[in-house]
């Protein structure tokens, strides 16, 4: 059809002002490192992550409603991740992430009779901007006192690129792989720990104050607060229940803030892990449980991912070479 491509154009140009926040900004939801506390000293942990972000529900303020371009899209993320003790109470994570992000909406084009519906597609992938986070541990937890506190502190910096085009437009912003801003990082974990009963509590805090990119465009402020629990299940096996809420602000390009950006989002997500000595296999989800958005926003229907981690305990090998030398 000879006006899609022009469809596409003014759909791209506007997207800036209008865009499905939750297509890009559904964030990770396994109990990665922004979850989890500091690494052993002198211990490598590695990891792959996939994680399916469906979006089909749209809503405005808390009202689910009909979109009128009928949108939908649909998000994969595979996340590389690595991070070392590097001393008692101070580890550093890097993490490091390729998406494919697909977007469809359907309008109507003609006159009269003559009307017919247009579908149009557009795809945005990559490789992601990297995270570096160093943490450390402030309270340690012990069996006589299993409380433990930590802070971290980072940056994301801009590797993927964020002038990905379709048909000769520029994408918006949430279909770009990067961002092409620095993004500096807050970060803090508490833990609550009861041996006797294989139960540990935590809550974790992550505040995002991104940078303007080069094209004028810069991300809101984000505050990502997160509570959950594990129980083990026996030997090899735990379960694991968190609350995700997102507090974000309004987008800002071309002197103004976006509408169709910003708000509240609320979830809960539930894991499974299996552990076999170094190795552990994970298995989650995530579910909406509220939403509170700034205009018309595409948001996320359900989450499902798994992931599997491998941790390296480098003291076992000096163990080994000390005594033979």
């Amino acid at each position: 059809m000879k006006s899609l491509p022009l469809l596409s154009l003014l759909l791209l140009t506007s997207s800036l002002e209008t865009r499905a926040q939750g297509c890009c900004t559904a964030g990770a939801s396994s109990l990665s490192g922004f979850e989890s506390g500091t690494r052993a000293y002198r211990t490598l942990s590695l990891s792959a992550n996939y994680q399916y972000n469906s979006l089909t529900e749209a809503h405005q303020g808390t009202n689910n409603v009909d979109d009128p371009l009928r949108r939908t899209a649909e998000v994969a993320y595979f996340a590389l991740e690595a991070e070392y003790g590097l001393q008692p109470r101070l580890s550093v994570l890097a993490s490091l992430y390729y998406s494919d992000k697909n977007r469809e909406l359907t309008v109507l084009s003609g006159q009269g009779s003559g009307r017919f519906e247009e579908t149009a597609k557009f795809r945005g992938s990559g490789i992601g901007d990297l995270t570096m986070l160093t943490k450390y541990q402030l309270i340690r937890s012990t069996v006589t006192s299993p409380f433990g506190l930590m802070i971290g502190g980072g940056a994301t910096m801009p590797t993927g690129s964020y002038t990905e085009e379709h048909d000769g437009s520029r994408l918006s912003i949430d279909l770009q792989p990067g961002t092409g801003a620095v993004t500096l990082i807050g970060w803090g974990r508490a833990a609550y720990g009861i041996p006797e009963s294989g139960l540990n509590f935590f809550a974790t805090g992550t505040y995002r104050y991104s940078s303007t990119n080069p094209d004028g465009y810069r991300i809101g402020d984000e505050i990502v607060l997160v509570f959950g629990g594990e129980k083990s299940l026996g030997e090899n096996f735990s379960a694991s229940l968190m609350t995700r809420s997102r507090f974000a602000d309004k987008d800002f390009a071309g002197g103004r803030f976006l509408i169709g950006t910003g708000g509240t989002y609320h979830d809960m997500m539930p894991g499974l892990t299996y552990t076999d000595g170094p190795s552990s296999v994970r298995l989650f989800g995530q579910l909406p449980l509220y939403r509170n958005v700034r205009g018309l926003q595409l948001t996320t229907t359900y989450l499902l991912g798994a992931e599997y981690r491998y941790t390296i305990d480098f003291r076992d090998v000096v163990d080994v070479i000390v005594p033979e030398l």
